[in-house]
């Protein structure tokens, strides 16, 4: 029992046993890099796919806001990181459908008229999911950063960051070796980084820069807060998996524009592990 041929086959202990159980047959070979989303149907002889990396999207970052002798201005916060896994390894089955998705970047999100209530959209999931092995992958996400309970004559807004997109994993295999003569492991899966929260300046047309959106999980590509001299500049995209920058107040403009997270991503493999 357990005994294989020397291309990694199983060969039977008991049960019907032919003459070609004991020399060497074609073994799976390890497909090559995809990043194909929508409905994919994993291989025969295939049992397991190899996430060599994946992201969840990034939450959008909020605008700036100005005010009219309130006694002070607002800088919007960032958007958060979304969650990240690579090589990683999760047993699936020959034959059956994977629904595989990527996750888009929240927008950017800005207030309107003269009440300070709005927020920025959250990142989209990234998710593996089987029609027999269901969801062995989760990938969710950075939330969208947020501004309330202000007014353009005060008082000056609250706000909320972007939450961290956090993962999920099902049937996961951190052991044994590919018939392509991989060492499986367990790899890395990480939660992203919640965005900076967006923060309030003193006194009328005071200066202050926008708040940087959240690392992805794997602790790059957050946004950076929009600058508040001169013209000012708008809070930065996030890159993959990052949240979007906030926007700054005062500017000459009065206010500058957040920036959008990032989309997630994924690239991944078929294997079969013996």
């Amino acid at each position: 029992s357990g005994a294989t041929d020397g291309s990694g086959n199983a060969i039977p202990s008991s049960g019907t046993i032919s003459f070609s159980d004991f020399y060497d047959t074609a073994a799976f070979s390890t497909t090559g890099t995809s990043s194909t989303t929508g409905n994919v149907t994993v291989p025969s002889g295939a049992n397991a796919i190899y996430i060599i990396s994946a992201f969840g999207a990034g939450g959008g970052g909020m605008a700036g806001n100005d005010y009219d002798k309130a006694g002070g201005e607002s800088a919007g916060g960032g958007g958060g990181g979304g969650a990240y896994a690579a090589g990683t390894y999760f047993t699936v089955t020959a034959g059956e459908t994977l629904s595989i998705s990527v996750g888009t970047g929240g927008s950017a999100g800005a207030t309107t008229g003269f009440t300070y209530n709005a927020s920025a959209s959250g990142g989209g999931n990234t998710v593996v999911n089987g029609s027999s092995s269901g969801v062995v992958l989760q990938l969710n996400g950075g939330g969208g950063a947020a501004t309330s309970s202000g007014f353009v004559q005060g008082p000056l807004a609250s706000h909320t960051a972007g939450s961290a997109g956090t993962f999920s994993v099902s049937n996961q295999v951190t052991s044994g070796t590919t018939s392509s003569g991989a060492s499986v492991s367990s790899g890395t899966t990480a939660n992203g980084s919640a965005g900076t929260v967006g923060a309030n300046c003193s006194g009328d047309n005071c200066r202050i820069n926008g708040k940087s959106g959240g690392n992805n999980g794997a602790g790059a590509n957050g946004g950076a807060g929009g600058s508040s001299s001169g013209a000012g500049s708008a809070g930065s995209a996030g890159g993959t998996g990052g949240g979007g920058g906030g926007g700054a107040a005062q500017v000459n403009s009065g206010r500058t524009a957040g920036g959008n997270g990032g989309n997630g991503s994924i690239s991944y493999q078929f294997v079969r592990i013996v």
